[in-house]
């Protein structure tokens, strides 16, 4: 599955079950760019996504009884003195990590050093949110949708990942 954002941002969802053999998956073969990938069951551990670092799907642990998914999310870059990367991980409990449905918009400012991204929602729902960032690690975000206009902005900066 690709999701694409206005502003040419896109996220895959690799689904594999019963596989009858081993497969290896690189950007070229889904459509999609660089960035970094993990496993729907720990979002603690992220790999680079690349030419030369695809997802390995085995057979033998995605079979009959086991299900595999990864999620697929570019990484952008801060222009800071760091050059801080960051990756939007999304939803952690849905199938579907980050969907238009949730996320409005993702934009960064014009000075390449704060992202802000627009979730809506229920009126005081609280939505948990992973983020990659070079200087935090993957990190969850809650945030918690307004009862005014049911949205929420998740705000990443080269030192900070909060919600508003």
């Amino acid at each position: 599955m690709k999701y694409l954002f206005s502003n040419e941002q896109t996220f895959h969802i690799i689904f594999a079950s019963a596989m009858n053999r081993d497969y290896v998956v690189y950007p070229s073969i889904i459509g999609g760019q660089s960035g970094i990938f993990w496993s729907y069951d720990n979002v603690q551990v992220v790999s680079t996504f690349d030419n030369t670092h695809p997802v390995d799907v085995s057979a033998s642990k995605c079979n009959q009884s086991t299900i595999c998914v990864w999620y697929i999310s570019p990484v952008w870059q801060f222009i800071d003195p760091q050059r801080t990367n960051y990756a939007l991980l999304g939803e952690l409990n849905k199938w579907t990590a980050v969907s238009r449905q949730r996320f409005l918009s993702i934009t960064t400012n014009t000075e390449k050093v704060q992202t802000t991204v627009i979730l809506q929602g229920v009126p005081s729902e609280l939505v948990r949110i992973g983020v990659y960032h070079s200087n935090l690690g993957s990190t969850i975000v809650d945030c918690l949708i307004s009862t005014k206009n049911r949205q929420a902005n998740l705000v990443i900066t080269p030192t900070n990942a909060v919600c508003s």
